[in-house]
């Protein structure tokens, strides 16, 4: 799946964070917390730490547990 949709989806599913990918890879997101990583699993891994519901809210909203989101 390219970055791009992925971008879309984590916005969609998780829209209390502000989650952006700069022009060298980098991914952002500010919410309770402010994070980057240089992959989308670091990314779900820094939003977890902060919001452990949200990401399980997530994965609920794919239809997956949350050991199969990120």
């Amino acid at each position: 799946m390219s970055d791009d949709i992925v971008l879309l989806f984590l916005r969609h599913l998780l829209p209390e964070w502000a989650i952006t990918r700069d022009v060298h890879g980098v991914w952002r997101t500010i919410g309770r917390v402010h994070g980057a990583a240089s992959s989308v699993d670091g990314l779900l891994d820094v939003i977890r730490a902060a919001d452990p519901g949200g990401v399980e809210r997530a994965a609920r909203r794919l239809g997956h547990g949350v050991d199969k989101v990120g």
